[in-house]
Formats: C-alpha cells, sequence, structure tokens
C-alpha cells in the first residue's frame, strides 16, 4: 500500500511542468494575482497546509532585497519567475543563500528569463530524477521499504544541500576577489 500511493505520487512528479519565462503573464499584475499564479504553478508539488506564499513573505523579500520592489503596486513576469524560484529554493537554503545563488545564475545565464528556465529545466528533472534514482532502479521495487527510502533520501538532502552550500561558498569567495 505504501509503495503504491508512493509511486504514484512520483509518477504526478514526473509529468509535473512549471511555466517557461515566456509562458508567464505579460500583464503586470497586481499582489493577490501574484499569489494566486504561485499557488497554481507550484500547488501540484506542494506538501505543506496553507498558501503557498503569502502577502507577507512577498513584503519580506521585497524588504530584504531578493524580490525587486512593484512598480506601482504592479508585479511583473520577472517578479513571478523570482518568486516561483524563491519558493521552491528556500525550503533547501537560507535567504541569504538563496540572494547570492539568484546573483549568480542571473549573471551567468544573462538575466532572470534564462536564468528562471534553466532553473525550470534542472527542477523538473530533479523530480524525475526521484522516480529513477538509479539506471533502471524504479521505486517501486518490493524489497524497498520506507524506512530504507527515508534515509535514502534524507542523506541525499544533505549531501544536495552541502554542495550547494560550498558552491555558493566559491563563487561569493570568486566575486570578493574580483572586487579586489
Amino acid at each position: 500500500m505504501f509503495m503504491d500511493e508512493l509511486q504514484e505520487w512520483l509518477d504526478k512528479l514526473e509529468n509535473y511542468r512549471l511555466p517557461r519565462f515566456e509562458d508567464l503573464p505579460e500583464l503586470d499584475l497586481y499582489r493577490d494575482q501574484l499569489l494566486t499564479l504561485v499557488d497554481k504553478y507550484i500547488g501540484p508539488v506542494w506538501l505543506e497546509e496553507g498558501p503557498v506564499v503569502t502577502t507577507s513573505m512577498v513584503n519580506n523579500y521585497v524588504k530584504n532585497g531578493l524580490l525587486p520592489h512593484p512598480v506601482k503596486k504592479r508585479y511583473t513576469r520577472e517578479h513571478l519567475a523570482y518568486l516561483i524560484a524563491i519558493t521552491f529554493l528556500k525550503q533547501v537554503v537560507s535567504i541569504n543563500e538563496i540572494q547570492a545563488g539568484l546573483e549568480v545564475q542571473t549573471k551567468l545565464n544573462g538575466g532572470i528569463a534564462k536564468a528562471y528556465d534553466f532553473f525550470c529545466d534542472k527542477q523538473e528533472l530533479a523530480l524525475k530524477m526521484l522516480n529513477h534514482r538509479e539506471e533502471g532502479q524504479i521505486l517501486s521495487e518490493n524489497d524497498q521499504s520506507s524506512a530504507y527510502l527515508m534515509v535514502e533520501m534524507v542523506t541525499m538532502a544533505f549531501a544536495t544541500k552541502l554542495i550547494t552550500k560550498k558552491i555558493l561558498m566559491i563563487e561569493s569567495n570568486n566575486q570578493d576577489e574580483k572586487s579586489e
């Protein structure tokens, strides 16, 4: 029963697709519209109770420089792209690390549109990889218990978080050296 339910959910994740930058609305949005779209786009993979993003979260992201200030209380698709990425990333790394990572990625990719599309590609690939962790190894194999899977997933999460932090440290040091 456990494996069937988990496999069904993983199969849905395998088909999950984030909208690409060009698919995001071109029209400026009010904050409630922005929040509704984030819920729509991220909701299928969100396991927490309540809304994906709240008004106070958006205000804090703007105040802390993670999101650009809205223009006349309107948000653009750039804001939406940032907010989608931030919402995923804050599940794994700190706000300061997100800010550093966003700066690096937007510079490396030549702007938010390409950086966001790159993020979407990689996030979708990561979700698909959960279903097929090793070549030919499908998660629904009968010999894997829930305890085994929990340990495997939490250790992979730690390892990828550790590598992410190290990459951010190296990039930060490289930026410091360039500015000297």
